[in-house]
């Protein structure tokens, strides 16, 4: 009995972190269920794996099967693909993802794998114990020790970046690091297995251990790469998008220059008229068109939003374009001071209301966009509906409260709808959150931001 438990405790050891660590880098959004509720049953899942490992081992045929070898390496692969199978329907993202993020753990478990039966070999010189049960004193020790050791630093120097890398990098937008990544993981996990199974049955698996020594490291630098890369991406958008601020607030200037342009032309043909009429001594029909001049002008020049000027001249320009544009448009904004950038607030609104803008334009009839902007709580709330035909929806989201996140839209070409994931990661950055649903029934379609006006970015 002692031996048994030893055996499910080192198999669980091994299986454990592992069955966590492929959940941990998704954000809590793209969970069919909580995640407590998720790490809970993978909890389950270890344990019952680790009892139904025992007792293969204590029911087989020793005189048959007098080796461990195939059963714990049956019994690991059985584990986890039923792991992977829950892992893929659990987690609401793209497969391309999921898949990288299983590669990196599994790129971990091979590790700790090595280590611990490169340490032993060399503490047995004459040869890995081979005897009834697989997961001896030693090797229990062994897995217990590494794991202490291993998995903080995989935490901290992997699953933490990597957080960042799914959320803002597409893996199809980088196929060949991806493939890279998959290929060598793959590579380096035959290596282990053939190191296992047939060297190391033989007891020569220390003579193998600097080459798999060099095959880590190799993957550590190919995973570093990876990484390093998608930063340089994530800078090169950030840097597009900052360029794309410029432009738009250059367009709002030549605009502007436009506008006032217009309002001289308009001016010199308001003061031609009047001073027709006041020669031949209309005054009555003077008052009636200066009446008519000044409401006009307030009502389409002067029109105030809100308090907060950034706001309000974004509100005044996309508001502008829109109603050009033959789009009827109502605005409920209240805001005053915000502690968000200026720029950001431009990203913002340039995404949400040029998309508004777009869909409005494919409607032939009933264009219309509803905002309503102000803050709740201590965040800053913005909420854009607009008459909308269709959106093309990646059917792996399925949001319960109506709400999908940026991923679950794809733009008309290929790939994802990058606009949305624009104002995705700008609720983000301020410790927000960006929703986004389409109704087919009334045609319409809702934006839905929230940005904490309190928190450090």
């Amino acid at each position: 009995m002692a031996a048994l438990i030893q055996n499910a405790l080192g198999f669980f050891i091994q299986l454990f972190p592992c069955a966590l660590m492929i959940f941990l880098p998704f954000p809590q959004e793209d969970y069919r269920f909580q995640r407590s509720r998720i790490f809970a049953w993978m909890t389950i899942v270890s344990v019952i794996s680790a009892v139904l490992f025992t007792l293969v081992l204590c029911l087989r045929d020793t005189a048959r099967y007098p080796k461990h070898i195939v059963i714990s390496n049956s019994s690991m692969f059985a584990a986890i693909l039923l792991i992977l199978a829950a892992y893929i329907w659990l987690v609401r993202e793209s497969l391309l993802k999921k898949i990288l993020v299983f590669f990196i753990v599994l790129f971990y478990a091979v590790t700790e794998f090595v280590m611990v039966n490169g340490i032993h070999a060399i503490l047995n010189p004459d040869g890995i114990d081979t005897t009834v049960y697989p997961y001896t004193e030693s090797f229990l020790l062994l897995y217990a020790v590494t794991t202490v050791f291993l998995l903080p630093i995989m935490l901290a120097a992997v699953i933490r970046p990597l957080k960042e890398y799914i959320r803002e990098i597409e893996p199809r937008n980088m196929r060949r690091e991806f493939f890279i990544a998959v290929f060598s993981t793959l590579v380096y996990f035959a290596m282990t297995i053939y190191c296992e199974t047939i060297i190391g049955s033989a007891g020569y698996f220390q003579y193998f251990l600097l080459p798999m020594l060099f095959l880590t490291l190799n993957q550590v630098l190919i995973y570093w790469l990876l990484f390093r890369e998608s930063v340089r991406r994530r800078r090169d958008s950030e840097y597009q998008r900052a360029m794309e601020i410029q432009q738009l607030q250059y367009e709002k200037i030549a605009g502007d220059m436009e506008t006032t342009r217009r309002m001289r032309h308009d001016l010199r043909h308001h003061y031609n008229s009047l001073n027709d009429m006041l020669d031949r001594g209309r005054l009555d029909e003077m008052k009636e068109y200066l009446s008519d001049v000044i409401d006009t002008t307030v009502r389409r020049d002067n029109e105030v939003y809100c308090r907060n000027m950034t706001v309000n001249g974004l509100l005044q320009y996309y508001i502008g374009i829109a109603r050009d544009k033959g789009i009827r448009c109502e605005v409920h904004a209240e805001c005053g001071e915000l502690s968000i950038e200026p720029a950001d607030l431009t990203v913002l609104f340039g995404n949400a209301m040029e998309n508004a803008i777009n869909a409005c334009g494919k409607c032939p009839e009933n264009r219309w966009i509803f905002v309503q902007v102000g803050t709740v709580e201590g965040s800053f709330a913005v909420e854009i509906s607009n008459a909308c035909k269709g959106v093309r929806i990646n059917r792996q989201f399925q949001s319960a409260d109506g709400f999908s996140p940026a991923e679950a839209f794809l733009s008309e070409g290929s790939g994802e709808g990058y606009g949305l994931r624009s104002i995705a990661h700008m609720a983000r950055k301020y410790g927000g959150s960006a929703g986004f649903r389409f109704n087919a029934e009334k045609e319409m379609f809702t934006a839905r931001i929230r940005l904490n006006m309190y928190t450090d970015v």
